[in-house]
């Protein structure tokens, strides 16, 4: 296994130990101890190498401290965020250490605690790993405060630390860590640390900016797509245009003749495989641009597909269907009292559906990964979100054992979900053992917007009843979508209760808002056999938009304030009742507003995590504008401000194109749009201002903020579209004129 350090590559300088140990609070550290005769004898000669005490830490005699983090960095600042709980503990400076990503991606330790893969993903990368990671750092620090004190002969509690050196209080002598690094390899483990109270935070909470910014901004950094190799062909795949397809035969006589094409190649198909590649034909060329004209001049025969007439203007009337339809999978998601038994008493019964349609990832970075397979091994360069499923590409299309299987991470340019996906490994692990050489496979933006691994379309059928005082005393919802794929919740329709958690956010106990006497939420699983993938906010998204609207048609229904009818179907929900007051207050909410101005508000749970968006929105010219959005959020403890407040941004901004453009067309199994002039996505013009409060939640809590700010947003300018045209508007994108 390896990382991008080349110091780190030899495989013989250390052993994973397979056994972890036990340190203080019951947390597992596994130990990462050097190999050969100092890791059995702790009276052997000092390693000249390193001190590993756990998997995160590495000490240098010459100083170097190197931190590693175990998840993938996706412009997101977790790389940041995560490197400051070790440093803070270890008293460094995060900003002017090393970060680096594991030798091994595969070790135990790195495994994510829930989902049991090694994967990034869900906005847990901070909030799983604060403690623990912490405790890394504490750990390394008592060992380095041992050394130490074992050199001079004085008690460990006569020494502190301080930017990355052991200090000897009351003689003022001090030694750099990597001079204690002989020393401090051969100690045992410490019986218990204790980490800082949080009064004495250098780092944690105070950061505000990410690291790699200035290279980022002068374009030295370096991303997946410019991974540069000795013999390298760049790939671009011809994939099936409808799900199903195959190829019935190739001619790549013009493309061969295409000056620095070298191959064409068809790629299998692996419907066996959830979430594997389509049939595709491959151009491999010397650069991109030949290989994007070689493929050009391909001709290609296709079979026909089963899904060649799916239209996805038609697939509401499907979803719509299945709500009332015996034979559906209907699960329910969250319950009490009964629901049914009020509606023929209701003073107001209220009825709405909801949908939102196709959505494409398209981030900034389209989809790019280099492969070398050689000697029975394979090699990864990329931004690997998923290590699982690099591992699977390995085994399942080169039949790779694990040990042989390294990756090269680096940062990536974006991914909203495009990168959790995996017919692209499958892909490039089959063209780089095919060719022997180190293969890049590069998509175009229309190869993204083709992929069909896109955000599935949705509807929501929403019921609610009113008593004669306008108090909501029912509610009723049917979630039609289809699963998620299976790898990230295996058999979940095994499981006593039949749920797949990611199709089901906002809408479960732990995170719907309301609570009325009767309550009836319930996920009815649709599929229409086009493959969906992740998406940022998943779930969240169309449940959200769902459930806010509804929850102002109820209040203006009931001749309530939106804001006060909220808070009145809200129980023991301090922090969110919070986030909502404090949103609604600084956005002026009640205040006289100018003529033609309207507010909308929405607010949701996620993540742990809360949030509340008001939506201003004023009639200019003639046509509604989104003149602000002022955004208010709990996540407990911000380990990074200045990155949370970017993400929350970022979010809006994600969540301002689900409201007002965001929208993939499917007719006779193809995708309509294919690239940015027909899929419009949100420009820097189009945001409108903003006003970002983050508060002080739980202290010593931090919750997930990576995909909290988006989901919110499109009800809350519904909500306001109406609050101003007296039009409700219940499909996205909205209109404005």
């Amino acid at each position: 296994m390896s990382l991008r350090d080349d110091t780190l590559l030899e495989p013989s300088r250390r052993v994973f130990l397979k056994q972890a140990a036990t340190v203080a609070s019951g947390l597992a550290i596994a130990l990462y101890l050097p190999s050969g005769s100092a890791a059995s004898d702790p009276k052997a000669p000092a390693p000249a190498t390193e001190f590993g005490p756990n998997a995160w830490v590495r000490i240098f005699p010459d100083g170097t401290v190197k931190l590693v983090v175990h998840k993938h960095d996706s412009g997101t600042g977790t790389q940041t965020a995560l490197a400051a709980c070790v440093a803070e503990e270890l008293d460094v400076n995060p900003m002017t250490v090393q970060v680096i990503t594991p030798e091994d991606p595969f070790f135990e330790t790195y495994i994510h605690p829930v989902w049991k893969v090694f994967s990034t993903g869900g906005s847990t990368s901070v909030s799983l790993e604060y403690e623990r990671l912490r405790m890394a750092g504490a750990t390394a620090r008592a060992l380095l405060i041992a050394a130490a004190a074992q050199q001079w002969k004085v008690s460990p509690d006569s020494c502190s630390t301080e930017e990355g050196r052991v200090v000897h209080l009351p003689s003022k002598r001090s030694l750099g860590y990597g001079e204690l690094v002989g020393v401090a390899a051969h100690l045992p483990a410490p019986a218990g640390v204790t980490l800082k109270d949080p009064t004495q935070f250098k780092y944690i909470g105070k950061l505000r900016h990410k690291r790699d910014a200035a290279a980022k901004v002068c374009g030295r950094f370096k991303y997946s797509i410019d991974v540069q190799l000795p013999g390298m062909m760049v790939a671009v795949i011809q994939r099936a245009p409808v799900v199903g397809a195959k190829v019935v035969s190739v001619n790549s006589a013009a493309a061969l003749q295409v000056p620095g094409v070298r191959q064409v190649l068809a790629i299998p198909g692996r419907p066996d495989v959830l979430g594997g590649n389509l049939e595709g034909v491959a151009v491999l060329a010397e650069t991109f641009w030949a290989a994007q004209q070689g493929r050009k001049v391909l001709e290609i025969k296709w079979s026909d597909s089963p899904l060649a007439g799916f239209d996805s203007a038609e697939l509401a009337k499907a979803q719509a269907a299945a709500i009332s339809d015996p034979n559906s999978q209907t699960i329910k998601a969250m319950t009490h009292g009964d629901v049914g038994a009020q509606w023929p008493h209701a003073a107001q019964l209220i009825e709405a559906d909801y949908r939102m349609p196709y959505k494409v990832q398209n981030p900034l970075e389209p989809i790019c990964i280099t492969a070398h397979v050689q000697d029975k091994a394979i090699t990864y360069w990329g931004g690997v979100q998923v290590p699982s499923s690099a591992l699977e590409a390995a085994q399942t299309v080169c039949g790779i054992a694990k040990e042989k299987v390294t990756i090269n991470e680096l940062v990536s340019g974006g991914s909203f979900g495009a990168r959790e996906a995996k017919y692209w490994l499958f892909e490039v692990a089959y063209l780089a053992q095919k060719t022997g050489v180190p293969v890049k496979l590069l998509n175009s933006r229309e190869d993204e917007m083709h992929a069909l691994f896109n955000h599935p379309a949705t509807l929501h059928r929403v019921r609610g009843a009113l008593d004669a005082q306008g108090k909501l005393n029912a509610l009723q919802l049917h979630a039609v979508s289809p699963a998620s794929p299976e790898q990230w919740e295996p058999g979940y329709f095994e499981r006593p209760d039949h749920m797949d958690y990611s199709t089901t956010e906002a809408i479960t106990a732990w995170d719907f808002a309301y609570r009325p006497p009767h309550l009836e939420l319930n996920w009815v699983k649709h599929e229409s056999h086009v493959p969906s993938g992740w998406y940022r906010s998943v779930s969240f998204i169309p449940n959200v938009f769902a459930v806010e609207s509804f929850m102002d048609e109820l209040a203006y229904a009931a001749g309530a304030d939106p804001l006060a009818f909220r808070l009145a179907n809200m129980q023991e929900r301090p922090r969110h009742v919070a986030v909502l007051k404090q949103a609604a207050e600084r956005a002026g909410w009640g205040q006289p507003l100018p003529p033609g101005t309207a507010l909308g508000i929405a607010t949701h749970q996620g993540y742990s995590s809360f949030i509340a968006v008001v939506a201003r929105v004023a009639m200019v010219d003639g046509k509604p504008k989104v003149e602000k959005l002022t955004c208010v959020v709990d996540c407990g403890l911000a380990v990074s401000p200045g990155g949370v407040e970017e993400q929350i941004y970022g979010g809006l901004m994600w969540g301002l194109g689900h409201a007002l453009f965001d929208r993939l067309d499917i007719q006779q199994g193809r995708v309509v749009q294919s690239n940015f002039h027909d899929y419009r996505v949100t420009r820097m013009s189009d945001m409108p201002a903003t006003d970002i409060v983050v508060l002080d939640g739980e202290p010593g809590k931090p919750g997930g903020v990576g995909e909290l700010g988006s989901p919110s947003v499109a009800p809350a300018i519904a909500n306001a579209l109406f609050a101003l045209t007296g039009v409700r508007q219940r499909s996205t994108p909205l209109s404005l004129g």
